[in-house]
Formats: C-alpha cells, structure tokens, sequence
C-alpha cells in the first residue's frame, strides 16, 4: 500500500512540476525588459564600472565556508556519537583526520585555481 501511494506521491510531484514550468513558458515575456537584466545591489543602483553580477573571484572561499560549515555539524553530530558509544573514538579520529588532510590539500591546491569570468 505504501508503495502505491509513493508512486502517486512522485508522479504527482512530476506532473505538478511540469505544469508549472508550462505555465512559465507559456505566460513569460519573450524578451528580458532591461530592469529584469540590470543588477540589484541592496536596494541601490549598481555602480556603472560594474562589469558581472556576482564577483567570481570570491567563489572558491563560498565553497570552502559551506564545506567547513558542513564540516563542523558533522563534527558535532560525531562528538554525540562518541558521548554515547565510547568505542567509536577511532572511527571518528579517523573521520577527523581525514577531513583535515583533506582540507590542507584543498587549501594548498586553491592557490593554483585558475579563476576565469
């Protein structure tokens, strides 16, 4: 019975995502109008020598705040883990250590990251 319903749960998902992206095609405007293009900085114009939206130099240090924010609720989730089963306290010193040599090889290797707009 479970399965069943599922099923319906997921191809009513689809159809329901589907008709949606209809709907936007269907009602959308064909061409962009200039305020949809301009960029939007804080409720202010942009500045003029503004040259691309988002500054991709600071992309690579976005994904190593997720990755460490990640990092550290798994860490907190492993110290509950080791609170209340004493002996996994190798399986997470080896867990940490492999998130730290990972994340020094990341480090070495960032500053060799060709960044191209």
């Amino acid at each position: 019975m479970s399965v069943k319903a599922l099923l319906i749960f997921v191809v009513a998902a689809f159809l329901v995502s589907l008709l949606f992206v209809l709907l936007g095609l269907l009602l959308s405007h064909r061409r962009a109008k200039r305020t949809k293009i301009l960029t939007f900085e804080c409720g202010q114009k942009p500045f003029e020598w503004r040259t691309s939206q988002f500054p991709i130099q600071y992309f690579p240090y976005l994904i190593i705040y997720v990755v460490y924010a990640v990092v550290a609720i798994l860490i907190l989730v492993s110290l509950f883990y080791v609170f209340e089963v004493p002996d996994a306290l190798m399986r997470v010193t080896i867990f940490l250590a492999i998130l730290t040599f990972s994340s020094i090889f990341v480090s070495i290797n960032l500053r060799r990251l060709v960044q191209k707009i």
